[in-house]
């Protein structure tokens, strides 16, 4: 419920800008320039916001987020100026933060690492199909209301959102305390033990075998402690910690020291959010100027490249849902898995985390291809159903590169996931910053064709990277073990390792 109503109003405006920059005072360069702070500050956001939950508890970072995306949603039709609409989208970002990051470490304090899979691919699908989805209803929206109203609708769902989860969503935070055994525990202090009188002796350790027995008997789950009732469910404020704020605000940064973490996390915002970002900001003017859509058809062809579904006109949508879901199927659940254990065999039957690098091919295809598509194919008018195939082939890759950059991520350095996890997204949503930024201005220089063309021969540069990485990944890897053995420490002393 949480994700799917903060990441609406994140994409709401896409298929809408065209309409909101005719009645405003709002350029679509703008409009496409603010969605790029917003992202920046989703991403810049979760340092603060992953402290806060943290230290004080998940529930309030919750709350008090969509409380404050409420009031931002529901001011956000009366800036109709720059000044006004890029600080909006700023709170809007800051304020929507938790999105990114928070709900992936909910799910880990839910499940068990076994069911774990299910319920992050649940909250995948969820803030991916929230995504696309929005711009549909939104241009449905604007048609029957206005376009005001595909932010106010926003706020309403982020109201409900509220609502529902102050009344059913439980604090999820969980200190886990790693105990030592008493053997452990006695073996490195028996010289002192010596010194001490022999009743002292016995006394300590007696005292450090109740408490590890103690500490065992907890993690066994035979003791039993009193449920909480409804009301005290309700509770806002998690239980008193040590403070640890600034060691968790501070620990994302030092992963800008492991290439493997920085790479994973350049694949991902690329892949993730740049190219559908140029797409995105280009979709609403071009299927307008070009193709004389309105509003409505614009939604259409979104719904059609995403969800495949026969609306209207769009009769032949249904085949960019069955290529996505074919093709994702064959590859991450069919080849993925295959393409690992063959190569693990001729590993001497060791399974490196490089090897599921070799499913970026997909993506080293599929974005060049789309972006010529989408570009050239606008340039020389081809029929529209040529950019809606696009947005498929698109979402093909974004589908394949989101979790593969993730599993060769925590693959690599599995304790201390929790905290490159928001590396890895401070990466993405400032490249994305970047391109929606500057995208506007790139065309308007190059032109479209010219434009779309440099664009894919990028694309095809970074995915090409993962050679580099398949090659010599291992040996980054061997290079910055020392250190990521250290900061586990580190953070199994202070709690805060998975």
């Amino acid at each position: 419920m949480y994700t799917v109503m903060m990441v609406f109003p994140s994409s709401a405006v896409y298929s809408v800008t065209t309409p909101i920059s005719k009645a405003t005072h709002l350029t679509v360069s703008d409009l496409v320039s603010g969605t790029g702070a917003m992202f920046l500050f989703y991403g810049w956001g979760c340092i603060v916001w992953q402290a806060m939950a943290l230290q004080y508890g998940k529930r309030p970072a919750y709350l008090i987020s969509m409380a404050g995306s409420i009031i931002i949603m529901g001011l956000a039709p009366l800036c109709t100026t720059n000044g006004p609409y890029l600080a909006n989208k700023i709170l809007q970002g800051f304020f929507g933060a938790p999105v990114e990051s928070l709900c992936e470490i909910s799910t880990t304090d839910i499940w068990f690492a076994h069911e774990r899979p299910l319920y992050l691919a649940v909250y995948g699908l969820s803030l991916a199909a929230s995504g696309k989805f929005a711009p549909v209803f939104a241009a449905f929206i604007n048609t029957g209301q206005g376009w005001k109203w595909t932010l106010w609708w926003c706020a309403i769902g982020m109201g409900v959102a509220f609502v529902y989860c102050f009344f059913l969503m439980e604090e999820t935070n969980y200190d886990r305390h790693i105990s030592q055994s008493t053997l452990s525990e006695g073996s490195g202090s028996d010289s002192e033990d010596v010194a001490e009188p022999v009743a002292a002796a016995d006394e300590k350790t007696t005292e450090k075998s109740r408490v590890g027995n103690e500490q065992a008997t907890v993690e066994m789950g035979q003791v039993t402690y009193s449920r909480k009732t409804y009301w005290q469910k309700l509770g806002v404020i998690d239980k008193k910690r040590p403070n640890r704020i600034l060691d968790i605000m501070c620990a994302p940064f030092k992963f800008f020291s492991f290439p493997v973490v920085v790479w994973a996390g350049f694949m991902y915002g690329t892949n993730g959010l740049v190219w559908p970002g140029i797409l995105n900001a280009t979709a609403s003017p071009l299927y307008t100027k070009t193709y004389g859509f309105n509003s409505t058809d614009v939604g259409f062809a979104y719904f059609g490249a995403v969800v495949g579904m026969v609306l209207g006109h769009v009769s032949n949508a249904p085949l960019s849902l069955l290529l996505t879901n074919v093709f994702r199927s064959l590859w991450v659940a069919f080849a993925g898995p295959r393409l690992v254990l063959r190569l693990a065999r001729r590993n001497n039957g060791i399974a490196e985390p490089e090897h599921i690098l070799w499913l970026f091919l997909a993506s080293l295809i599929c974005v060049s291809f789309a972006m010529l598509l989408w570009g050239l194919g606008a340039a020389y008018k081809i029929h529209w159903f040529g950019l809606v195939f696009a947005q498929a082939i698109l979402a093909i890759s974004s589908t394949l590169c989101l979790s593969t950059a993730i599993q060769y991520a925590t693959s690599s350095y599995r304790d201390l996931s929790g905290e490159f996890i928001t590396t890895i997204i401070l990466i993405r949503n400032t490249l994305s910053f970047a391109i929606n930024y500057g995208i506007t201005p790139w065309i308007k220089a190059e032109g479209q064709r010219n434009t779309f063309i440099t664009v894919a021969a990028i694309a095809l540069v970074c995915n090409g990277t993962m050679f580099i990485m398949i090659k010599y990944g291992r040996r980054l890897r061997e290079c910055s073990a020392e250190r990521y053995w250290r900061y586990v420490e580190q953070a199994r002393a202070k709690g805060l390792s998975h």
